[in-house]
């Protein structure tokens, strides 16, 4: 039975150090999530992504906030109509979806607490009309304190679709 029960524990910290080594990258692509509690670093490791437990998306130099969604504190109220209640959400997760959405949602509703807004950015930032579709499909958080959404696959080039324009702060 001891037998047992530590090679249950053990199986289930090996799996906790899986999860945890999946996250101590640079980048987020499409069908992968950053829940509260994870974090995206820079390949040097000064700029980091991290989304907090009081559901706020935040990037940091070193311990000084450069970016923030502003979804701390945030909730949203469902009803319930089996139970007739109103219940309480909250931001939980950064998503990149394969359309190239990125936005944070809460844990299990689906509920949008923030999203990048890819085409005011694009309008913003070119020049030249897209006249091909573009979505972003790799999140990257740079050297350079940027953190970047691009399109890998519309041309032989990765395009920006979205940023925090924070570069070279």
């Amino acid at each position: 039975m001891k037998k047992t029960v530590f090679t249950v524990l053990a199986a289930s910290l090996l799996q906790l150090a899986l999860v945890s080594s999946a996250f101590a990258t640079n980048t987020l692509t499409i069908g992968q999530q950053l829940v509260k509690g994870q974090s995206l670093s820079s390949t040097d490791g000064r700029f980091s992504l991290a989304m907090q437990m009081d559901g706020n998306l935040v990037q940091y130099y070193g311990s000084n906030i450069l970016w923030a969604s502003g979804t701390n504190g945030a909730q949203r109220y469902w009803y319930d109509p089996y139970w007739g209640t109103y219940n309480a959400i909250y931001p939980y997760k950064l998503v990149l979806a394969s359309d190239g959405y990125l936005g944070i949602l809460d844990s299990s509703r689906g509920t949008e607490f923030w999203h990048a807004d890819t085409q005011s950015w694009i309008n913003n930032n070119y020049r030249i009309p897209m006249i091909f579709p573009t979505y972003g499909d790799t999140l990257f958080v740079q050297d350079d304190g940027n953190v970047v959404l691009y399109d890998t696959h519309s041309n032989s080039s990765w395009l920006a679709v979205w940023a925090t324009d924070t570069g070279g702060r």
